[in-house]
């Protein structure tokens, strides 16, 4: 018998424990506890050791009863499981040196019995002298665990359960890239294995089932029983699909709203499943390692068909190592076949931390700069001051910068997650479509307000849909054309003029103007097609039903789902633009300004207000002459800047305050761009540069143009953060 493996099953069971609190509680770690015991119990039945198989089922409904805050007294209760744990080892130990275990389990059972209220029956093998606890079925406790009783951690399980998913979605992705990494196995098997654990005690079935058997398929893929196929790539992804769709029920649930059980078909999923444990292919139209390298005009087929050749004299030689000692190919060839762009997703340690909390630590962070100035200006006001109390406070407002710093960066997260979502969303949607197709990923760590991450999500969403679709040909087509038979999307993102600019680009057929043009005047959007650029002929697939595609599909066609697009990045005060060329492809460019964001920005004054423009917009900063200014007919006053004409924005009159200067020669200009091209704004004076946190100014004056928000200012005066492009619509009168 197989005693060194229960031995270390209890190890672990113990060193979980430490890191365990029962007055705090914590669903992921008693989960991972529950887990340990459920094991244990499973290799008490293999090895028949009756006495451990009593203690471990005694401690997990304890266990659960402690969760569940159905036990009075968490301490003493806590307290019999450490003993549980140290009697087990005994007994393991035990069975180990001597084939049997001599004592008496009966008085820990009874403390079990006591506290929880209820009478455990001891397990006692067929032969045994020793007594059982005698007990009615009523009072027996049952293996079935109990109804869910406590809402809020239900709650719990379901914000964890989603994170789970989306920490599978990203490491499934970079298992497929690297099929033989035994790290990205073990990586997605955990969040499997804690969802089982936490939906187990929780009665939640069909969560449980399902995690147990894809669980249970990735244990078989790491311990080398079964390889990592496609097929078992398809059914995981498709498997956290569907624990997403039950979590999400659940949620619905609790919230009162109905739930249709019909959307899922579990039997076939689980099916699916045991076809591929078995070895079974389930996918179709996957491709081969061979298959790429010709694709990409690495090898020719002939070579390839002689390969294959070669490697049926070595069997267990994998395609990529023959072709590599044949000389064939390089490493770094087969490497790159193998690898998709999705990069690896760093594994950080990170705590839960309500927004709320975060916004009133940096509230009062913003409070400490505040009381920062006031002493450094008090500083100034003195004649005297002591040389070690001016040292101490030096370095106070060094710890305070950093702190700031620090505290301004907590709400910030790159936007790779989404990214790599959108990746996810990219193969299923080209698998269906029957393409190839490539991702590439460019400025993943761009930072955006965490907030503005799920309102962007179905934005992108739309547009991918179009593009991988309506926008990429099938690689029969793209052949024809004499492009690569590989599709590409990029998706790119980065910061300009205080906005977070995201752009989704496809290297297909490009949007069809006269398509676009015969819709709109079919639909009676325009009379006639005369004088339009290509730029407004584009914008006409925003409207709602001007669809051009051909087929109607679930996704098909720039313009279904494009109106509903326009309405979320307006509704996010963004804005989206095309670019586009016929048989190139197009570029969806989104700019979303940022809610609650760092950027540097220039600090102006006008009159006695002041005014922060985001540095990336500034061009140059002058005091122009006398002759520099200008007033054209027809396009109203101008400076000349920088070797050309450029229209003068007075900032106090498109904020209705009164100015120390009225000229601009006795002012200062600062020239700003923005993507409709280059103005002057008249300023009185320059105030410095700062590295500022946008904050929303609340839904009384978010639709307000030209500011994008508000910061606290290190004197403590508010300054508005202009908004660019707004100031320009605004100096026009759009």
């Amino acid at each position: 018998m197989n005693y060194d493996g229960m031995i270390g099953l209890l190890d672990k069971l113990a060193q979980e424990y430490l890191f365990w609190d029962c007055k705090n509680i914590d669903i992921p770690a008693s989960g991972k506890l529950l887990n340990h015991l459920e094991n244990i119990i499973n290799e008490c039945r293999q090895n028949k050791i009756s006495q451990i198989n009593s203690c471990a089922q005694g401690m997990s409904q304890i266990l659960e009863k402690i969760i569940l805050d159905s036990i009075p007294d968490k301490p003493q209760a806590s307290g019999l499981l450490e003993e549980g744990i140290h009697l087990m080892q005994q007994i393991a130990d035990s069975f180990k040196n001597t084939g049997k275990y001599d004592g008496n389990i009966k008085g820990y059972l009874e403390k079990l019995a006591e506290i929880a209220g209820v009478t455990i029956a001891e397990n006692v093998p067929s032969g045994s002298t020793e007594s059982a606890v005698v007990q009615s079925p009523a009072e027996v406790i049952k293996e079935e665990p109990p109804p869910v009783q406590d809402e809020s951690l239900t709650r719990d399980f379901i914000a964890e359960g989603l994170e789970y998913i989306e920490e599978i979605e990203v490491n499934i992705l970079n298992l497929e890239n690297e099929p033989e990494n035994k790290d990205y196995i073990n990586t997605i098997f955990r969040p499997f294995h804690s969802i089982k654990g936490v939906a187990s005690f929780l009665n939640l079935e069909k969560i449980r089932d399902l995690a147990h058997n894809l669980e249970n398929l990735l244990d078989k893929a790491r311990n080398g029983e079964i390889s990592v196929t496609p097929s078992l790539i398809d059914v995981v992804l498709d498997g956290a699909d569907a624990l997403k769709t039950l979590i999400g029920q659940l949620r619905d649930s609790l919230e009162g709203k109905k739930v249709d059980d019909s959307v899922l078909d579990i039997p076939a999923l689980k099916a699916r499943i045991n076809k591929v444990e078995k070895g079974i292919d389930t996918s179709a139209g996957h491709k081969k390692i061979g298959e790429i390298l010709v694709e990409e005009g690495i090898i020719s087929e002939d070579k390839l068909q002689q390969t294959l050749k070669l490697k049926a004299n070595s069997p267990d030689k994998k395609i990529g190592q023959t072709l590599i000692e044949e000389g064939i190919v390089k490493p770094k060839q087969i490497s790159q076949a193998l690898r998709k762009q999705v990069d690896q997703v760093t594994d950080m340690t990170t705590i839960r931390v309500d927004t709320t909390k975060l916004d009133d630590l940096i509230d009062m962070v913003g409070e400490l700069v505040i009381t920062q100035s006031m002493i450094q200006q008090d500083l100034k006001n003195q004649l005297t001051v002591d040389k070690q109390l001016t040292r101490d406070i030096s370095q106070f407002f060094r710890i305070t910068s950093t702190l700031q710093q620090v505290s301004m960066t907590l709400r910030m997260i790159p936007i790779k997650q989404t990214f790599q979502r959108m990746s996810r969303l990219v193969r299923d949607l080209a698998k269906n479509a029957g393409k190839v197709v490539a991702v590439e990923l460019i400025g993943e760590d761009t930072e955006i307000d965490r907030n503005m991450v799920d309102e962007i999500y179905n934005p992108l969403v739309h547009m991918i849909r179009n593009s991988v679709d309506h926008g990429l040909e099938t690689p029969e087509e793209r052949i024809k054309l004499g492009k690569p038979e590989k599709g590409l999307i990029q998706l790119k993102a980065y910061h300009r003029g205080g906005n977070i600019v995201i752009e989704i680009t496809d290297d297909g057929k490009g949007l069809d103007t006269k398509k676009i043009l015969q819709k709109a005047l079919k639909n009676g959007v325009i009379s006639s097609e005369e004088g339009l650029t290509d730029t407004e002929i584009f914008k006409f697939i925003f409207l709602p039903g001007l669809s051009t595609a051909e087929k109607v599909t679930d996704v098909s066609g720039r313009g279904v789902g494009m109106d509903v697009v326009r309405q979320a990045v307006e509704k996010l005060r963004g804005k989206i633009e095309i670019e586009s060329s016929a048989g190139r492809g197009t570029t969806f460019i989104t700019r979303f300004p940022l809610t609650l964001a760092i950027i540097d920005g220039m600090i102006v004054k006008v009159g006695a207000e002041c005014y922060i423009l985001p540095t990336i917009s500034i061009r140059q900063a002058l005091r122009p002459a006398r002759d520099a200014y200008t007033n054209v007919v027809g396009k109203g006053e101008m400076i000349n800047a920088m070797g050309q004409l450029m229209p003068l924005i007075r900032l106090y009159e498109i904020f209705n305050i009164e100015p120390r200067h009225k000229e601009p020669w006795d002012g200062i200009v600062v020239v700003v761009d923005s993507e409709s091209g280059s103005k002057c704004l008249m300023i009185d004076k320059i105030i410095g540069k700062a590295e500022v946190v946008v904050k929303s100014l609340g839904e009384g004056l978010k639709n307000v143009k030209g500011v994008a928000g508000g910061a606290i200012l290190g004197d403590g005066r508010i300054g508005l953060i202009i908004d660019i492009e707004g100031l320009f619509e605004l100096s026009e009168g759009r």
